[in-house]
C-alpha cells in the first residue's frame, strides 16, 4: 500500500519542484537586470532632461525570484518617477543586500506625496495629490507592485516630502540561486 502511494507522491513532488523553478527562476544578475530596466526608460527620461543614475552593490548576484515580476516592479517605479519628476530632475536607483534581503530603492526629485497619502498610493485604482488631474493612469501600478513584492515574501513602502521628491523602496528575502 505505501508503495502505491509513494509513486504518485514522488511525481507530485517532482512536478512541484519543476513548477517552483518556473515561478522562482534565477534572476541571474540583479545589477544587469537593473541596467536593462534603466535602458528601457532612459530615452523617455532623456527627452525630459531627467538624469538617471544607478548603483548596485557588487555582492548582489543571482537571486531566486520571478524575473518578469521584479522587472515589472522596477519598471513601474521608474515610470512613476519619470512621470512625476519635472524636467531637469534626477532619479536614482540603488540595490543593496540588507538584513537577509535584497533592498531596491527608486528616489526622485519629483512633486512628492503628502504624508497622509503615502500608504494610499498602494491601493487599487487610487491616485493622490493635486497633480493627479494632469496624469494618465489607472491607479493599478503600485497596487500590482505591492502584490508582486508580497508574493516574494517582501515589503514595499514610500517616503516622500511634497516639493522635494519620493523614495520607493522594496525588499525581497535573499534566496541565493542554485
Amino acid at each position: 500500500m505505501s508503495h502505491e502511494l509513494r509513486n504518485p507522491l514522488n511525481a507530485i513532488i517532482g512536478f512541484s519542484e519543476v513548477l517552483s523553478e518556473r515561478i522562482f527562476g534565477d534572476l541571474k544578475d540583479l545589477p544587469t537586470a537593473l541596467d536593462s530596466a534603466l535602458t528601457l526608460v532612459r530615452e523617455r527620461a532623456g527627452r525630459r532632461g531627467i538624469t538617471l543614475e544607478s548603483t548596485a552593490d557588487e555582492r548582489l548576484g543571482e537571486v531566486r525570484a520571478d524575473e518578469r515580476k521584479i522587472r515589472q516592479v522596477v519598471l513601474n517605479l521608474l515610470s512613476n518617477a519619470i512621470k512625476f519628476t519635472p524636467e531637469g530632475g534626477r532619479i536614482e536607483v540603488a540595490a543593496v543586500p540588507k538584513d537577509g534581503s535584497v533592498e531596491l530603492s527608486v528616489s526622485d526629485t519629483g512633486v512628492g506625496i503628502a504624508l497622509e497619502d503615502q500608504e494610499a498610493v498602494f491601493e487599487e485604482f487610487r491616485q493622490v495629490g493635486a497633480s493627479t488631474a494632469k496624469q494618465e493612469g489607472t491607479g493599478l501600478g503600485l497596487a500590482l507592485c505591492r502584490k508582486f513584492v508580497e508574493l516574494h515574501g517582501g515589503k514595499i513602502g514610500a517616503t516622500s516630502q511634497v516639493g522635494v521628491g519620493s523614495t520607493f523602496t522594496f525588499s525581497i528575502p535573499f534566496r541565493p540561486g542554485g
